[in-house]
């Protein structure tokens, strides 16, 4: 009969026992010669590494050798420092003081028992936990090592210090938000005042000698005591009576400012005003006066309003021309550029090159049909419904506009030419109220028995509702959904889903072989 610890390798099991001295095979946590072992509950096997007792009784996490042996202590695992208790072997975590391990530091173990080091956030504070030994630090600390440009403080607890701090009877002042220690000029976001930083982060008071300028600051808050616009430090301030700083859009002389809501500085350059409460970006040239009208800024061009200076984005329609401004960034568009799954060509002023051209002949005057703008959802592509071209067309609809009240934005044919009668963007009369409401652009096709010339007709009728749907970014699936469907809609779907009996321009394209089915690819990917 054996007993102690015994190998069952020999017997064919891969794990090591222990029998006591009745020859009984033992399980659970057993104190053996002063060290405590911990043995499966179920097969016997001696434990090692991390374990859980809580399957034992015990509300913690232990850790045993491979000898078996609970161990105490600091202990380095796998490249990583434990803390168990010196008295019952429990996993520490949180912080802890390692005095009573002969260490004097306070340093700080994760969840999984293991130690921390580096600038950590910890229970909504800021600590730091030295790089090299993990202790916690306090006091002033260069975090340069850390990766981060700046001083900061750490009281005795050790957590990150913000805004005023009186420290050794000296005042400071700590970024609200990084805890970045002031030197130099600072704007004091709690007092709305100018005041000023030694290289050591200690205020001054006084008179202070600054770039060979001699100024005054208030011997007892250390507040500037200067009123108006003040330059100071390379920044531009506005101050008022009681030299608190006057920040947001201010007008000064006919001309708007932006002074910083986080600095009290005069901004420049592009500038987002939706902190200031305005959704807009507009610009403020280098004297801090907001910008207007077309400007080229660093080689490129750019558009902002006459009256609000807000940055445009998007299509613009000059006369008869098309520039586009970039949504992200609001650049002119040059070259070549895909909008809305089409792509466009621009000349070196930004004006669009188009892949078709437009006879502007039978164009209605200005207070001649529709001048409400459409919303953009569907562009309409119709036929003429007679025998007959584009052109005669075109000036019916021209001529007739205020008896018939019937007239489209494009007519397409005649040998692929395209005229212009309604504006693009607005109301059109060719679908009833409420397709035509929702439709930027209506598209007739004349009709003929010409092969050669339908053709022609059909790249540039599908050029023009490509180059349409792009501009008003309406997608380029025909016929898809029901009314409320953003898209490319034939007459013969305003007739299925939203009102009237018209039924093109299918008839007419299956004269020559297009389908439904061709004319949705030609518009999805082009001709």
């Amino acid at each position: 009969m054996q007993t102690g610890f015994q190998n069952l390798a020999p017997y064919g099991q891969n794990k090591v026992v222990y029998y006591n001295k009745d020859g009984q095979l033992q399980y659970g946590l057993n104190k053996i010669d002063g060290y405590n072992y911990l043995f499966d509950k179920s097969s016997g096997a001696m434990q090692t590494g991390l374990q859980n007792l809580a399957p034992y009784g015990q509300n913690k996490t232990v850790y045993f050798a491979s000898n078996g042996q609970m161990q105490y202590g600091q202990k380095q695992i796998d490249g990583h420092w434990y803390l168990f208790n010196k008295d019952d072997g429990a996993m520490q975590t949180g912080f802890q003081d390692l005095t009573p391990y002969g260490q004097n530091k306070v340093v700080y173990y994760a969840s999984n028992g293991q130690m921390q080091y580096g600038q950590q956030a910890i229970g909504n504070h800021w600590y730091l936990l030295s790089k090299y030994n993990g202790a916690m630090q306090t006091g002033f600390q260069n975090l340069a090592p850390y990766g981060q440009d700046k001083i900061v403080y750490y009281n005795k607890d050790g957590q990150l210090q913000y805004g005023s701090q009186v420290i050794n009877g000296k005042k400071y002042y700590f970024d609200k938000s990084s805890g970045k220690m002031y030197t130099g000029v600072a704007y004091n976001t709690d007092t709305r005042t100018i005041q000023y930083y030694a290289t050591n982060g200690q205020m001054q008071f006084g008179k202070v000698n600054i770039a060979g300028k001699t100024y005054d600051f208030d011997d007892k808050t250390g507040n500037l005591l200067m009123q108006g616009l003040v330059t100071l430090g390379g920044k531009n301030y506005l101050l008022n009576s009681n030299y608190k700083a006057i920040t947001g859009q201010q007008v000064i002389g006919n001309h708007w400012y932006l002074f910083s809501k986080y600095d009290g500085s005069m901004q420049t350059g592009f500038q987002d005003l939706t902190p200031y409460g305005q959704n807009k970006t507009v610009y403020y040239a280098t004297n801090g006066q907001m910008q207007y009208g077309k400007q080229n800024i660093d080689g490129h061009w750019y558009l902002f309003d006459q009256y609000s200076g807000a940055m445009y984005k998007g299509w613009l329609m000059s006369g008869n021309d098309w520039y586009y401004y970039n949504q992200q960034n609001g650049q002119l568009q040059t070259g070549s550029a895909v909008i809305n799954g089409v792509g466009y060509n621009f000349d070196g002023n930004g004006k669009q090159i188009l892949n078709y051209s437009i006879d502007y002949r039978y164009a209605l005057p200005a207070g001649k049909g529709d001048d409400e703008t459409a919303a953009n959802n569907y562009i309409i592509l119709h036929d003429v419904g007679v025998e007959s071209g584009a052109a005669a067309n075109a000036r019916y609809f021209h001529d007739t506009v205020d008896t018939n009240e019937s007239y489209v934005t494009f007519v397409v044919g005649d040998g692929g030419k395209v005229y212009q009668v309604g504006r693009p963007g607005q109301v059109s009369w060719g679908a009833g109220r409420v397709a035509n409401h929702n439709a930027p652009v209506q598209i007739e096709l004349g009709r003929t028995y010409n092969s050669g010339q339908f053709w022609q007709d059909y790249v540039t009728y599908v050029r023009v509702a490509r180059d349409m749907a792009g501009k008003y970014g309406i997608p380029l699936a025909l016929d898809a959904g029901g009314a409320g469907t953003r898209g490319i809609k034939s007459h013969y779907w305003v007739t299925k889903n939203i009102w009237g009996d018209h039924v093109d321009p299918y008839g007419y394209l299956s004269r020559f072989g297009v389908t439904q089915a061709k004319l949705a690819h030609d518009l999805l990917y082009g001709v």
